[in-house]
């Protein structure tokens, strides 16, 4: 932390996954919704989605090492004890939220027996494929279990990103400036 910001390093890997998350509803929601089923632009899609999946995987456990080596910045004294709360809970929710939304996806993919490809390179196989109608029921529920817990992740991030407008231009606290990257 310099000057009450956050190490560059997290603000770095905040907005990268930041822009990865914006993506990869977008991509999600195009795919279950615009695009023919078994179509080439889905399969397209649904690997590259598998690949940013696995990018932001990496990026979060770097983020979660980042996180626990360096110090963060404090928040104005102005802000009440329940919004540091609400911050609290918050920030651990977009901790935990991408971890089991990525979980919930692997898992999907293994059961359904489609392996997950970062880019092209196989990765470990965490399940294993299930056979049958016990593997269709397993793989739709772990593709129920992917989506409403990337819809609960949208709704905490679009609360974090409500927040952030509150304090910045009602409250007039510059909490937005912890996490930007330029100089102010």
């Amino acid at each position: 932390m310099t000057n009450g910001k956050y190490a560059l390093s997290a603000r770095l890997i905040h907005w990268l996954m930041a822009l990865g998350f914006v993506f990869m509803w977008g991509c999600g929601y195009a795919m279950t919704t615009f695009v023919e089923e078994d179509s080439p632009l889905e399969e397209f899609l649904f690997g590259l989605h598998i690949s940013v999946g696995v990018t932001l995987l990496a990026l979060l456990v770097l983020r979660v090492a980042i996180r626990l080596s360096t110090r963060t910045p404090p928040l104005p004294t102005e802000i009440s004890a329940i919004e540091r709360t609400g911050a609290y809970l918050g920030h651990a929710a977009l901790y935990a939220l991408p971890a089991l939304v990525i979980a919930a996806g692997w898992a999907e993919t293994d059961i359904g027996g489609h392996g997950v490809e970062w880019f092209g390179i196989a990765m470990p196989k965490v399940l294993p494929t299930v056979e049958g109608a016990s593997g269709e029921f397993y793989e739709e529920l772990t593709a129920d279990l992917h989506m409403w817990l990337a819809y609960t992740m949208l709704g905490v991030a679009a609360v974090h990103v409500a927040a952030v407008g509150k304090h910045r231009w009602i409250d007039r606290h510059d909490i937005l400036g912890r996490m930007t990257i330029g100089r102010r």
